[in-house]
């Protein structure tokens, strides 16, 4: 693969996080009312899921595509990755495969939530999102301990295996915290385990982005 190509996956990559995280702030303020109205609430538990309610919403088709538009972004990610991280090996692809099936469940969540998440889904369309989260949620949390033993094997990518190992734990806490408390509000802990997902597919996007760049770098300088 080319630097030019890792490079655009890399771009990519980078677009994901934060139209996805621009986006849900946009629409929960142009549909707060809408979505408070079904039972929505900001700070406490309730029915309604967040930010995938969004969908349900008068823009509900923007979270629609936005979901979409993540989900091919990580894909192009897992793809980068796997490219652009050197050491390899046996099993080497299980870490990159796993984030491409987490793009596909963010791709099948385009497929709207029910209202009420507190009942078992009364739509297809439910159904199929409820299943993409559990594909997400159960996909991912492997990718961070997976990748974590790969990139760490590449001198280029070693304290971004730490940074990855810390994620996954955090993203295992927050979200056993986000369900079942008590440490902190469960809703608060939700926030940052989004938070903690979102940052580090931007800070992957972007190494990957400075290891292409540097590597193209290097093929045009003049020897000397």
């Amino acid at each position: 693969m080319s630097e030019r190509t890792l490079r655009r996956l890399a771009d990519v990559g980078m677009i994901g996080p934060i139209v996805f995280g621009i986006t849900i702030i946009i629409l929960t303020f142009l549909e707060y009312d809408f979505i408070t109205r079904i039972g929505w609430d900001p700070l406490q538990e309730s029915d309604v899921a967040w930010p995938s309610g969004l969908a349900l919403g008068p823009y509900g088709w923007l979270q629609v595509a936005n979901f979409v538009l993540f989900g091919v972004c990580l894909i192009a990610l897992a793809f980068g990755l796997h490219r652009g991280v050197r050491a390899g090996g046996r099993g080497s692809w299980v870490g990159p495969a796993l984030l491409v099936v987490a793009g596909v469940a963010l791709v099948l969540s385009g497929f709207k939530t029910d209202p009420n998440i507190s009942e078992p889904p009364q739509t297809w369309h439910g159904e199929i999102h409820v299943l993409a989260f559990l594909l997400l949620i159960f996909s991912l949390l492997p990718s961070f301990f997976v990748l974590w033993r790969r990139l760490r094997r590449d001198p280029l990518w070693r304290g971004y295996g730490r940074y990855t190992l810390v994620s996954g734990v955090l993203y295992t806490i927050l979200f056993l915290i986000s369900f079942m408390g008590p440490f902190i509000p469960e809703l608060v802990a939700f926030y940052l385990f989004l938070g903690v997902i979102l940052a580090w597919i931007e800070v992957m996007a972007l190494h990957l982005r400075s290891i292409a760049t540097g590597a193209s770098a290097e093929r045009v300088a003049p020897a000397g």
